[in-house]
């Protein structure tokens, strides 16, 4: 066969400007026999080590696969054929890499398009199809701190026609990305919101002020030309409630309201602690954390002390209550928990019919929701930039450089038993029941040395980490000395690494991660969004939040250390695929916490009361819903990291990364 498509010199500047085109043009049409000639072997090293492109002379009879002729052709070859026949003259290469290869094409390309389908569909519910100017900004307040915000101006907001404003403040730990649904539906509406990063959460200054910036908040929004400085609302989630209080208020009491303030709605906490406002309240009936579980939220219409401050028992639901002095309340609730008020349709739609009614009828009538686009596409997005991570790290281990960690893949072992069942899942057991003493205790523990460890969500958090280590650590060595079963060999030897191979592996991961954070990049740039699903969220970081990085890293590698060597031990199971692995890692980490999550929320469906009695147990339960969703992604690392290299230690490096990162990113930092 003859191919007369293709021909350039075997030497000089031509091969140098070509090899790379044609190289990617090999990606995408990969279906043809490989072959080298044993002379440019050094040549090819020489200046194209990792792509090894080849390449030979049109009507070049001397390169033969079995009887045929082949002539000019730049190809990819990877690995050496055993092939008896083929030429002295020229070596025959496999399909089996280039293929592998061109499939991790094809999912960078994937994670391409999800990324820009993903955040675009997010951009475009945000922007309400193009009705609504969204900006991030960053202003200096009158105390002289910078705060981070996201500004929402609908079309119809003018100079010579200002519009209501709203200010909307996330809860406890949550970014300002959080208000999204609620910013996304009153705007496209016609008000102007601007959600904030009150200080030391997110990109904001960090420093201790009472109102964590909530009254210059305020200032600047009510400051605004576009926006009618005597038809403000404000809105607050959660522990944003109390930040509401602080923001419509201008004494130390927090009693005396502002000029121009007619509306407050509290979303998932509070009550009516306000004279001279309009206040709306909603409370959902799946609350886990109203009356910190000893009051069943289901009892709200005749709980105090909404019957005192309405007047009324019980209280008729999404009824007005004209209090007099042009005050009125509304009492609120629905099928929603505390963290789902701002996902769900209800608790939103009634924040929207709250501010329609207290502050001023919609300037732009709109029905139904839209804000979900936002979410799913941001969803996409994180998915998306996690997805790029594994094409990278299989095409840099297929470099000289990285494929030096890669290990023998250790003998299968025969099967799933019962001891191995025992140990693999007892860990995860162990987390689980330490959950909520361990978080409590760790953040009163670690609390003693803020001025490095400032993060107190994210130390309750290391601690319960290094708690669950340290027992895994204890439950191994009691295997390794009493269960008979085991290779004890096999474990001492999957432990070890050489110190050069731990820094490619810390190299390998920052490389692999660092696609994610570049990614994360782009997407603030071109759309203002972060990637995010939920409460799980990746954000660029700042240099204050770079430094805690540095700071916690080494604790998460800890944990993550242990739990990918627990994992990995003897899980090479006969026959079992990557997929299936994973999810025997996934469901033995998960399987007890989703036990522990079944039976709160079974008791609180069936009763109405809920076996998460304080904070700390609901901060438990959030932390063991973000480790269902975020061990997705960490058991998937841990096990494709397994089967490419032969060992755990890839796989601790990128999760620990990824969950120092996410630990880092928003949460409240301790002002010094």
């Amino acid at each position: 066969m003859t191919d007369s498509r293709f021909f350039f010199p075997l030497d000089g500047p031509a091969y140098k400007a070509c090899a790379g085109p044609f190289f990617l043009y090999s990606l995408f049409f990969p279906g043809e026999q490989i072959l080298q000639r044993e002379t440019y072997l050094k040549k090819r090293e020489k200046f194209y080590p990792c792509l090894k492109i080849l390449v030979w002379k049109k009507g070049d009879s001397s390169f033969t696969l079995n009887s045929g002729a082949v002539s000019g052709r730049v190809l990819f070859p990877i690995r050496q054929s055993t092939n008896p026949n083929a030429s002295k003259q020229g070596e025959i290469y496999g399909m089996e890499k280039l293929k592998k290869l061109d499939r991790r094409i094809w999912v960078i390309l994937l994670s391409l398009v999800l990324f820009i389908g993903g955040f675009s569909t997010a951009s475009y519910s945000e922007i309400s199809g193009g009705t609504v100017k969204v900006d991030r900004i960053d202003f200096v307040t009158d105390e002289g701190y910078r705060m981070c915000a996201k500004l929402y101006v609908p079309q119809t907001a003018t100079e010579d026609s200002p519009a209501p404003g709203i200010l909307a403040l996330p809860g406890g730990n949550a970014s300002l990305e959080n208000m999204s649904s609620v910013a996304i539906e009153l705007s496209r509406r016609g008000y102007v919101v601007m959600a904030v990063d009150p200080y030391t959460i997110g990109r904001s200054e960090i420093v201790n002020t009472p109102d964590v910036g909530s009254r210059a908040a305020m200032d600047y929004l009510m400051s605004m030309k576009f926006v009618d400085p005597h038809c403000i609302g404000a809105m607050g989630h959660s522990a944003g409630t109390g930040r509401a209080k602080w923001a419509v208020t201008t004494d130390p009491d927090c009693t005396v309201v502002r000029e121009g303030v007619k509306a407050v709605f509290y979303l998932a906490a509070g009550n009516f602690n306000l004279e001279g406002v309009n206040m709306g309240v909603f409370i959902g009936s799946w609350d886990n954390t109203y009356g910190q579980g000893k009051i069943s939220a289901r009892d709200i219409a005749t709980a105090e002390p909404f019957t005192e401050q309405m007047g009324a028992s019980p209280i008729e639901l999404g009824t007005w209550y004209d209090m007099g002095d042009g005050t009125s309340r509304i009492l609120y609730t629905g099928n929603s928990g505390h963290p789902t008020a701002l996902l769900l349709k209800e608790p939103i739609l009634d924040m929207v019919d709250f501010f329609e009614q207290a502050l001023a009828p919609a300037p732009i009538p709109a029905e139904g929701i839209s804000y979900a686009a936002k979410e799913i596409g941001t969803a996409i997005g994180i998915i998306a930039v996690l997805i790029m991570m594994f094409p990278v790290l299989s095409l840099l281990l297929d470099t000289s450089f990285f494929s030096s960690i890669i290990r023998p893949m250790p003998a299968p072992v025969s099967g799933v038993n019962a001891p191995f069942l025992f140990y693999l899942i007892m860990p995860a057991i162990i987390n689980t029941l330490i959950c909520q003493w361990a978080i409590y205790n760790g953040q009163m523990f670690l609390g003693n040395f803020k001025s490095v460890l400032r993060i107190n969500n994210t130390n309750g958090f290391v601690f319960w980490f290094g708690c669950s280590a340290l027992l895994t650590v204890t439950i191994l060595a009691i295997r390794f000395k009493w269960d008979g079963t085991i290779n004890k060999e096999r474990i001492l030897t999957h432990a070890k690494t050489s110190w050069p191979n731990f820094f490619k592996a810390l190299l390998l991961g920052l490389i692999a991660v660092g696609t994610v954070y570049v990614m994360t990049y782009a997407a603030e740039v071109f759309w203002g969004l972060s990637p995010r699903i939920w409460k799980v969220q990746i954000n660029v970081l700042n240099n204050t939040r770079w430094g805690l990085f540095l700071t916690y890293f080494p604790l998460y590698l800890l944990f993550f250390g242990v739990f990918n060597f627990s994992q990995t031990i003897g899980l090479k199971i006969k026959g079992q695929s990557e997929a299936g692995f994973t999810r025997l890692v996934w469901l033995t980490s998960t399987i007890p916490a989703a036990l522990f999550l079944i039976y709160a929320y079974g008791k609180l469906w069936m009763t109405g009361y809920t076996a998460i009695t304080n904070v700390q147990m609901s901060r438990a339960n959030s932390t063991l819903l973000n480790c269902i969703l975020t061990y997705f992604i960490t058991c998937k690392v841990t096990t494709f990291c397994y089967k490419k290299t032969g060992s755990y230690h890839t796989g601790a490096v990128i999760n620990a990364i990824i969950m120092t990162w996410t630990a880092v990113a928003t949460d409240l930092i301790t002002a010094l």
